[in-house]
């Protein structure tokens, strides 16, 4: 008994600090809290039990709530609203993002003090950069770089090879190519080059060879490869050559380069064109039909 009467006593303590805090404003709200708080002391020095009052407190505690949540009263209550309570003030600082069609605050994106246009922000764009393909080019940055300090030794005005990226050499090495040397079959990316086929011409996607670094040392001193390779091997390499320059006339640098320096090949692809090029070897990445290129930048 006397540790009911202890638990009533705490309880009463409660609502009464409760009602002194909410008589400070004075609003409906306010008002229906302090009944409810009045009924249940009531109701407590009547000595009704507590399963009889679980209804009325939940009503108490749901209001309270509510008071709290509110920045008229509770000021850091404001600091937590999703929707400010000035519906003017979204009308300021907010933009649409392309990227998920939502409306969100300028703080959300990437802006800077001379964008045109706002784009996507920031959860769109991090979404993008993880899903997408992470290519590495750093092989065949290097190879281009090596490619064009030998084409600089040359000291013949080559420019082609300065026309093309990395992504070019990759596309020209591995899906013109095949990613292997034309003799040896070697796979090895790293001990791979793509060097001159005739070198008194300059180096072009239709005047290379690819071959592992020993083989090119040699190829290198040949003066006459058709004649050293013999007919079936050249017929091989010219294939190849034909297939580079369908490809790669299509970049508007290259082809105006193309129409002032070159004359334009027209050989007819036979239908067994793919058996002689890879020997046999399907290959789908090395299809006769090539998508367009864009151009190099």
């Amino acid at each position: 008994s006397s540790g009911i009467n202890a638990e009533y006593g705490e309880r009463l303590d409660i609502l009464l600090q409760l009602k002194l805090t909410v008589k400070e404003h004075d609003c409906k709200l306010t008002k229906d809290i302090v009944e409810l708080i009045d009924r249940e002391a009531d109701l407590l020095m009547r000595g009704t039990k507590e399963k009889n009052l679980e209804g009325l407190r939940q009503r108490i505690s749901s209001l309270f709530l509510q008071y709290i949540k509110t920045p008229l009263f509770n000021a850091e209550a404001a600091n937590l609203l999703r929707v400010p309570e000035d519906p003017s003030s979204l009308r300021k600082n907010i933009y649409y993002c392309r990227g998920c069609g939502n409306y969100l605050p300028s703080t959300d994106f990437e802006l800077t003090t001379n964008a045109r246009s706002i784009g996507r922000c920031r959860k769109c764009k991090n979404l993008d950069s993880e899903g997408r393909l992470r290519e590495d080019f750093s092989r065949y940055r290097s190879l281009l770089q090596s490619i064009r300090s030998a084409e600089e030794a040359y000291n013949d005005g080559s420019k082609i090879i300065f026309l093309l990226t990395e992504a070019d050499l990759r596309y020209l090495a591995e899906n013109i190519w095949g990613a292997q040397s034309v003799l040896s079959q070697w796979e090895d990316t790293y001990d791979l080059t793509l060097v001159r086929w005739n070198r008194r011409q300059e180096w072009s996607p239709w005047n290379c060879v690819l071959l592992t670094n020993e083989e090119a040392r040699a190829h290198s001193k040949l003066t006459k490869p058709e004649e050293a390779y013999g007919p079936v091997f050249t017929q091989k390499i010219k294939y190849r050559h034909i297939l580079g320059k369908q490809y790669f006339s299509s970049m508007p640098k290259l082809a105006d380069y193309m129409s002032k320096n070159l004359t334009s090949i027209n050989m007819p692809l036979p239908s067994n064109a793919e058996k002689v090029m890879y020997g046999g070897r399907k290959k789908e990445a090395e299809k006769v039909s090539l998508p367009p290129l864009t151009e190099a930048k």
